[in-house]
């Protein structure tokens, strides 16, 4: 999925800045975690999102379509699904 995918998923929709593994992610205010990812450069193929609210996490796994309101310098940090490498 595209940047311009994604924004044609809601022509016209507001969009907020929200922070993504430290960076700074412009999204829609209504979207899907993939989206999220996709728009953050990560893939959602191999990744899944979380939001970080205080000391909680929730995680967005196999929910990467579901649809959720973002807001303004919320924070997401993003898993991935691959194996840990060992040293």
């Amino acid at each position: 999925m595209t940047t311009a995918d994604i924004q044609q998923e809601k022509p016209g929709g507001k969009t907020v800045t929200v922070m993504v593994d430290g960076e700074p992610v412009e999204v829609p205010k209504r979207t899907t975690p993939n989206a999220v990812l996709a728009l953050a450069g990560i893939d959602a193929g191999t990744h899944y999102l979380v939001r970080i609210t205080g000391r909680h996490q929730h995680s967005f796994a196999d929910r990467g379509q579901e649809e959720i309101n973002v807001h303004e310098q919320e924070t997401f940090v993003s898993v991935s699904t691959g194996p840990t490498p060992t040293a």
